[in-house]
């Protein structure tokens, strides 16, 4: 049932249309359900009120014709109406006009047929006039559904940006079948449909319109636009139609971080701000060093259109050439994000690491071995200088030392027991200084006595004053026959388990000490020794073994006669001193030896921190400036006052006859004195050494020619430049022949019965034989380096008393 009126009008106008009397023409009319609908007759009266007589009007059906309207002109010109009750009733209206009008209100689909309308006139022939009445019927209201069947007029559904929207928009009935059309905005963009027509239950035809429509790849220009779906069968009426808005999601189409910086710093606190626009909803900020992202220290800002991250942060060394990352991203949309990248320089100190080179095995070191380590330094600005400590003392490269410094590692050549101890790096550039982790270095040797050891510390502080006694090896131990006396040998040794023999020499045989007579505690070991005969006065070994090896060389205990030891002392000091030219660059120093303690004794020469040995008072140096030269005699019991030589240099002879802590007047008469004295005191002293020597050890047959180690207490050598002023000669002649007395007038004889007689061969060749040898002087270098000195010694064969 419609709520509007509509009215089917029949006009009557002028004539001029030729119709003949009794002639009944069709006219097509068209009357749209719920809409008026006009007709006109056209007559030729000039005054229609005054002529016209009757108006009626017939409905014809399939078989009869059915009166439904009759007007006639009553009295005044008044028309009476009369209107079938079962058809149009009240719905028909007519007016008179001008023009004429027949008005059907409320037009509904059972008015459609075909109407007669005769018209009678006073004056004229009836005329009569066929209506051919059409109803049209509007389409229902489209209905929009997307893909999922979804009523989008009932949704608000939401688009991602670049993908495709497709909409089907239905329309039920209409008559005659409706256009169905979509509009963009008011722009027609589709004009396809088809009908679709069901059989209902109860047998009527349903008839479905549809187009459906597709959106190919949506972008933000689409945002918000109208999207409309009419249905138009007729020109009569506005069509029926349906409008959705179409909603994007959208992805960020700017960002940037704002405020980047060439250069940050380690330390500094930062903060940064990132800045998007074009998102729909508002996009969420990440920030990325790198491939790791940041959890926390930024929060979010909004700004209409655009949407911002403040981060605040502080950089490290390990960011120096990252990237720090403000990503921005729609959280509706997946991979839809973009990102500004900063490219980090930062300025930091020296970050220092110290490892040992990784094919070492730390825990199997030992002497003998090279070591190197790497120092790995990561530092912008560059590190502008790396120093290697050892124990807290700066190393410097000393290729000849075994020490060789290269970019960024330490190479240890050969390295000894000394060796061991806490390695550092350290770095420095404009931003400070570091210092690498410490890596502690354990060397692993074969026993050494420790009172050798302690002589060897010592020696560190004594270069500068005196040189060391001649060999510091062996110690000497006076008791009387029957007396006991305990020999203590405690060695240095790594790893520390260690295990002890002693042996015993006497007159060149050697034997074993039970077991059952010493004592071991860790590394030291005891042994009580009670000399019964002459025969019991010899040297005593101690020796050491553990998993590197046996000691080089025993610790070695001289048993003496107790009368013997107290009257043995300090050497006397060097006489009649004199320094001339041997060649254009060469100096020789030559002095007189005096009285040697009743012990052997060497000479050693000192020029600033360098030491040179000599089994005679002989030197030949090469000078290259003035110079001081300092002289000793140095025997077990220590050393002699120092002759101090000032100002060596090559201008002729210059004498001197030592120069002590106490200066004395070397006059004639005094000169002839202690020449007295002197040779009244060797006498003695010889007698008595004699009688000791009838019970020593046979000496071993003299070589032609050693090499004595040089003796450098600070852990230098002559191949160092600590005085490049100061050259010694590659061949140090020994004056001292063989008609002059015996540097070593002390050492053990062979006893009397084995004269003439050959020593053994394995007695001879015996490593572990001891002789009391002048070049037993324990040095911190390397023996085999040194190769420059070399002395010619004679043993003076002394006879069977």
């Amino acid at each position: 049932m419609c709520h509007s009126d509509a009215v089917m009008a029949v006009n009557f106008g002028p004539s001029g249309l030729g119709l003949r009397r009794g002639y009944l023409k069709k006219y097509p009319t068209i009357g749209v359900r719920c809409h008026v609908i006009t007709q006109d007759w056209k007559m030729s009266l000039r005054n229609l009120r005054s002529t016209l007589s009757f108006i009626g009007g017939n409905r014809y059906g399939q078989n009869d014709s059915t009166k439904i309207y009759d007007a006639r002109n009553g009295q005044q010109g008044k028309v009476k109406l009369w209107s079938d009750p079962l058809f149009w009733g009240s719905r028909a209206i007519f007016r008179l006009g001008p023009p004429a009008q027949l008005q059907i209100q409320d037009v509904r689909p059972t008015d459609e047929a075909v109407y007669r309308c005769r018209i009678d006139f006073r004056n004229s022939p009836t005329r009569n006039m066929k209506v051919n009445f059409t109803v049209i019927l509007p389409p229902s209201k489209p209905v929009i559904y997307d893909t999922k069947k979804r009523d989008m007029s009932k949704l608000l559904v939401q688009y991602a940006e670049g993908t495709n929207l497709t909409l089907v928009c239905e329309v039920h009935g209409g008559k005659p079948k409706p256009q169905v059309v979509w509009f963009l905005e008011g722009r027609l963009i589709d004009t396809t449909y088809e009908v679709q027509e069901t059989q209902t239950s109860t047998g009527d035809t349903n008839s479905i319109t549809v187009n459906r429509v597709t959106l190919w790849d949506l972008t933000r220009s689409q945002h918000h636009a109208k999207l409309t779906c009419k249905a138009n069968n007729t020109h009569r009426a506005e069509p029926p139609s349906t409008t959705v808005i179409i909603e994007l999601i959208m992805r960020p189409l700017t960002v940037q971080i704002l405020g980047k910086e060439k250069i940050v710093s380690v330390g500094k606190r930062y903060k940064t701000k990132c800045r998007s626009s074009g998102s729909k909803p508002p996009a969420n900020f990440t920030w990325w060093k790198g491939s790791k992202q940041l959890k926390t220290g930024f929060k979010a800002l909004q700004d209409g259109a655009t949407s911002e991250s403040l981060l605040e942060w502080y950089p490290s060394h390990e960011d120096d050439g990252k990237y720090l990352i403000c990503r921005a991203e729609n959280p509706r949309l997946s991979g839809a994000a973009i990102e500004d990248r900063w490219n980090l320089t930062v300025h930091y100190k020296p970050v220092v690491t110290l490892r040992m080179g990784s094919s070492l095995n730390p825990e199997i070191i030992k002497e003998g071995d090279d070591v190197y380590f790497e120092c790995n330094v990561k530092a912008n600005p560059p590190a502008s200088q790396l120093i290697w400590y050892h124990k807290d003392k700066k190393l410097q490269h000393n290729v000849t030392g075994g020490v060789v410094l290269s970019d960024r590692s330490l190479v240890l050549q050969r390295i000894t027991r000394n060796a061991a101890g806490d390695y550092i790096c350290l770095s420095l550039n404009e931003k400070g200084e570091s210092t690498s982790n410490i890596i502690h270095l354990d060397v692993m040797f074969a026993p050494i006595c420790k009172h050798v050891m302690n002589f060897v510390n010592a020696s560190k502080s004594l270069q500068e004053v005196t040189p060391l006694p001649f060999n510091v090896a062996e110690q000497l131990h006076g008791a009387l026959k029957h007396e006991t006396i305990s020999l203590a040998c405690e060695v240095e040794a790594s790893p520390t388990l260690v295990t002890f023999r002693w042996t015993f020499n006497s007159s060149g045989d050697l034997s074993e000490i039970s077991p059952t007579k010493f004592t071991n505690d860790g590394t030291i070991s005891r042994l009580n020794y009670t000399p019964a005969t002459d025969m019991d006065y010899g040297t005593v070994g101690c020796w050491a073994n553990n998993e590197i090896g046996q000691s080089k060389q025993p610790c070695v205990y001289q048993i003496i006669a107790a009368a013997s030891s107290l009257d043995a002392g300090k050497p006397f000091p060097l006489q009649n001193c004199t320094a001339h030219n041997h060649s254009d660059t060469r100096i020789r120093i030559s002095c007189i030896q005096g009285f040697d303690g009743g012990l052997p004794q060497k000479f050693v020469a000192v020029v600033d921190d360098k030491h040179w040995e000599s089994t005679s008072p002989y030197w030949e140096l090469e000078i290259r400036k003035p110079t001081t030269v300092s002289l000793y005699a140095v025997n077990i019991k220590g050393s002699s006052d120092p002759v101090i030589m000032h100002d060596i240099a090559l201008k002729g002879v210059a004498k001197f006859t030592g120069e002590s802590v106490s200066t004395v007047d070397m006059s004639p008469i005094l000169i002839g004195l202690g020449g007295t004295a002197t040779g009244l005191g060797l006498i003695v002293t010889g007698v008595l050494m004699a009688l000791w020597r009838r019970h020593a050890a046979t000496p071993a047959k003299p070589k032609q020619s050693q090499q004595p180690t040089i003796a450098t207490f600070g852990g230098k050598t002559e191949e160092d430049d600590g005085n490049p002023d100061v050259i010694p000669t590659t061949n140090l002649t020994n004056y001292l022949s063989d008609k002059k007395l015996s540097v070593y007038g002390s050492l053990p004889r062979r006893p009397c019965h084995l004269e003439g007689r050959e020593m053994p061969h394995e007695v001879l060749e015996d490593p572990d034989y001891p002789r009391a040898s002048p070049h037993n002087f324990y040095s911190l270098q390397r023996p085999n380096r040194y190769s420059e000195t070399i002395v010619r010694t004679s043993t003076i064969q002394e006879s069977c008393i």
